[in-house]
């Protein structure tokens, strides 16, 4: 039965929210802030998970996305700032953080942002990269195929008209990788958990 619950501390309107595959987490972002929330429920002790379900008594902030600057080849640039999407892939690995940036200023593009996640056993965030089109393009849609075998494909709509896809091909999903002679190539090593630890944005403590 769907019920309905306030969070009078969190100030503005929701701009753009995402859930977990497993249905117990919701992302979420509000307009004009640079932060992404999160809303946990769980299931009540002595109910099935679809019966009965305890809504979150706070919403927890997860990521800072404030803007940050950062050297390239080209000169500083300026990342970060307002969230305009959020779209989180159905395999719950990987999610994608449209940032609106300043139409205005070469300097502050509008990005994507993109983090390794994982919800089990704990709940963490991961930075992994960001993507950028061509020259005066920008992001306007981002959204996850529901059904790529081989890791996450992201499509993105641009100001441009075009459409891209962009895949990311996870290491459990045993696909070849092939070099640029069609050979290949030399595989890969194991991501251990332990090399992202002091890597992680953010990594939900255990009760």
């Amino acid at each position: 039965m769907w019920t309905c619950e306030r969070w009078p501390c969190v100030k503005g309107r929701c701009q753009s929210g995402c859930w977990s595959r497993d249905g117990s987490r919701l992302l979420f972002s509000v307009e004009g802030e640079s932060v992404i929330y999160a809303l946990t429920f769980t299931a009540t002790p002595g109910f099935s998970s679809s019966s009965s379900v305890s809504g979150p008594q706070a919403a927890t902030v997860v990521a800072d996305l404030s803007e940050t600057t950062f050297s390239t080849q080209d000169g500083d640039i300026i990342v970060g700032g307002e969230i305009q999407c959020l779209a989180w892939d159905p395999k719950g690995e990987r999610l994608a953080v449209l940032l609106k940036g300043d139409p205005q200023a070469a300097d502050r593009p509008a990005m994507i942002a993109v983090f390794k996640t994982r919800t089990s056993p704990v709940f963490e965030l991961l930075p992994c990269g960001f993507v950028q089109g061509e020259p005066g393009a920008e992001p306007r849609l981002i959204q996850f195929h529901p059904n790529f075998q081989h890791g996450a494909l992201l499509t993105v709509c641009w100001s441009s008209g075009k459409i891209t896809h962009v895949p990311f091909y996870f290491l459990s999903a045993d696909v070849p990788h092939f070099g640029l002679n069609g050979s290949p190539a030399l595989p890969r090593p194991q991501e251990r958990p332990a090399d992202f630890t002091n890597q992680s944005l953010f990594s939900e403590m255990l009760s």
